[in-house]
């Protein structure tokens, strides 16, 4: 009797054999076969012979081959992984090409230099400046890693659970923070409109605040105002715990309370304000909170329709256009700066992102008409006038040179190598281009801008303008520095040229001059000072790093690459002096402090030879 449907009697031969996987029937079935690293680099075919292939045997390379056997994954798992190295090679291609980056002066792009053989990829960490976490790393500085690890507890997240006091804003209370906005903050980064924001906190001390995101603008203007103080002024006034620290604070508090109804506004005004907050945290010196602020306000400027090429950019007022342009560079090189020294996990930069920057200059405010001195308005629209030429040169300048920084990061990241022992020798044949970009960049400045006098007559445009300046010079020698640090001493240590060496001590030079340039801006309050002493404290570090190098070479009776620069002791005291005075507010100067004291307490005693 033939079996049912429902219960049927499969055959011997039919239980015997284990359903086909699927995708069979769409791809064949093969063994996935992946180059090794040298002849992926080179885009040729290899056999793939154990432990090294036929061409990296004949030339002396090492041959890294994938460790993952393929052999037993269904055809249509090995279709996807096909497909990703073509995309990967595709990436890879690219970035040896100029498609991925913005097309470069004239003066950045320099000739192929002939390659004899393989082509080595160079590694960003021993190129580009390294957070301060990294170098604490340095076999060196013989840090205890306890040490490291108890300086990134020590870098606690920042709460506020205090019940804040209402503050009056009256027509006077707001009149001055106003003012002090506008001169010592709004300068640095001019993403509001002057005469608009005055209207605005007129009409909130006139009607009080309510929960609009435009009172949410005005609270922080207030608070940032409140804290600002004149560069060079002493700053003991706004240290936490006085009166001016706590109204700041407030009305902080308050301004928090609306972001609210800001978030669900949308638009420039969002933006604006998550700016604004980020630059109170950095004021405050609380780096991570600010980075989330910045990355926020970042993310609401993608819908602005001049980064969108189909939408007409027209539909969008002028006005509205310059302020747009102008909060999205500033959100954007803020959140960068913090992230490339941040080192958070799932927001790493690619070596295509550490030497890319946006395409565009932001567009300047139209000039004004001309007031009649008779006008009782006069002065006060001549002052806002003053102070926007003022903050747009200033803008731009410090957005010209970071894309210099970024063009030169983008060359260095590309250098052809010919071989491993090369990579200094073709860095350096690049750095004297690099310098003379760097003076042209000095030289193009507008004369209210002018870096000629010496430092201690900086105002707060120029100060910051000369840090930055030497940030990218601090970029320029960080491969030679880092390798005399590193290198020297090891069995590994090559011969280095005359120019290599002459450019360890102008790297070194650089780091004693950083703390003598910042020294007059150790002690002011504001966006940037949270960099300023990170990068001080790296500096000291450094200078530590080869004093040490310089003194085991003198106890060991051997050659030192380095000689350490004149006034190498009075920089490293002046960067403990700076940690020691705002380490009641900052946890980077409350770890730093003794770590210096620490790798000062080894070397003291060196000769400056």
């Amino acid at each position: 009797m033939p079996s049912s449907p429902q219960n049927p009697n499969p055959s011997p031969s039919r239980t015997s054999k284990r359903p086909a996987p699927r995708g069979t029937a769409a791809y064949p079935r093969k063994r996935a076969v992946t180059a090794c690293q040298v002849c992926r680099a080179r885009r040729t075919k290899c056999d793939n012979l154990k432990p090294s292939c036929s061409f990296c045997l004949k030339v002396g390379a090492k041959c890294v081959q994938s460790p993952v056997d393929f052999s037993s994954y269904d055809p249509a798992s090995l279709r996807i992984l096909e497909r990703l190295d073509e995309i990967e090679q595709h990436i890879l291609r690219s970035q040896h090409g100029a498609t991925d980056f913005p097309p470069k002066s004239p003066q950045s792009v320099r000739p192929n230099v002939p390659v004899t053989s393989k082509i080595e990829t160079v590694d960003p960490p021993r190129v580009l400046v390294q957070p301060l976490e990294n170098i604490l790393e340095w076999q060196s500085l013989r840090l205890d890693p306890a040490i490291t690890e108890m300086q990134e507890q020590l870098s606690q997240a920042w709460s506020d659970t205090a019940n804040h006091p209402v503050v009056d804003l009256n027509a006077q209370f707001t009149g001055s923070a106003v003012d002090r906005f506008f001169t010592h903050v709004h300068v640095k980064n001019p993403i509001l409109n002057e005469r608009e924001t005055r209207r605005l906190i007129t009409r909130i001390s006139m009607h009080g605040i309510d929960w609009s995101p435009d009172s949410c603008l005005g609270l922080l203007v207030c608070a940032l105002g409140t804290l600002a103080t004149p560069f060079g002024e002493d700053q003991c006034q706004t240290h936490p715990g006085t009166e001016v620290y706590r109204t700041a604070r407030s009305l902080y508090a308050a301004a928090q309370k609306r972001v609210g109804s800001v978030l669900c506004s949308g638009g420039l005004r969002e933006a604006q304000c998550l700016f604004l907050s980020g630059v109170y945290m950095m004021s405050i010196f609380q780096r991570e909170h600010a980075w989330r602020y910045f990355l926020q306000a970042l993310a609401c400027c993608q819908q602005f329709s001049f980064l969108r090429t189909g939408q007409r950019s027209g539909v969008t007022p002028q006005s509205n256009r310059i302020a747009e342009q102008a909060i999205y560079w500033s959100a954007w090189k803020s959140e960068r700066e913090i992230r490339l020294d941040l080192q958070a996990p799932d927001f790493s930069l690619s070596q295509t992102e550490l030497a890319i920057y946006p395409s565009f200059f932001p567009t300047p405010p139209e000039s004004h008409e001309v007031i009649p001195a008779s006008n009782p308005t006069a002065t006060a629209i001549d002052g806002i006038a003053e102070r926007e030429r003022l903050a747009w040169y200033f803008y731009l300048s410090e957005i010209s040179l970071r894309r210099l920084h970024f063009r030169i990061a983008s060359s260095m990241l590309h250098t052809p190598v010919p071989s491993e022992s090369d990579i200094l020798e073709e860095l350096a044949k690049a750095t004297e281009e690099h310098e003379e970009q760097a003076q042209e960049w000095v030289t193009a400045l507008p004369a209210i801008l002018s870096l000629q006098a010496p430092p201690e007559n900086d105002d707060i445009s120029r100060f910051i303008l000369r840090g930055h300046l030497l940030n990218l010079y601090e970029m320029m020698y960080w491969p030679f520095v880092d390798a005399a640090i590193n290198r020297a001493g090891t069995q590994h240590t090559p011969e280095w040229s005359p120019l290599v060496c002459s450019l360890f001590q102008k790297g070194l030079h650089r780091h004693v001059e950083r703390t003598y340039v910042n020294q007059p801006g150790f002690y002011h309050r504001h966006h940037g000072t949270v960099c300023l002493i990170r990068s001080c404290n790296r500096s000291a570090l450094i200078l530590l790093a080869a004093a040490s190098v310089v003194q085991s070479s003198f106890e060991e009776g051997l050659p030192s690459p380095l000689i350490m620069p004149e006034n190498w002791k009075h920089a490293v005291a002046l960067a403990l002096d700076l940690n020691r005075f705002w380490e009641g507010e900052s946890a980077d100067c409350r770890s730093m402090r003794p770590i210096l004291e620490l790798l000062w307490a080894r070397v003291q005693f060196l000769d400056d030879v």
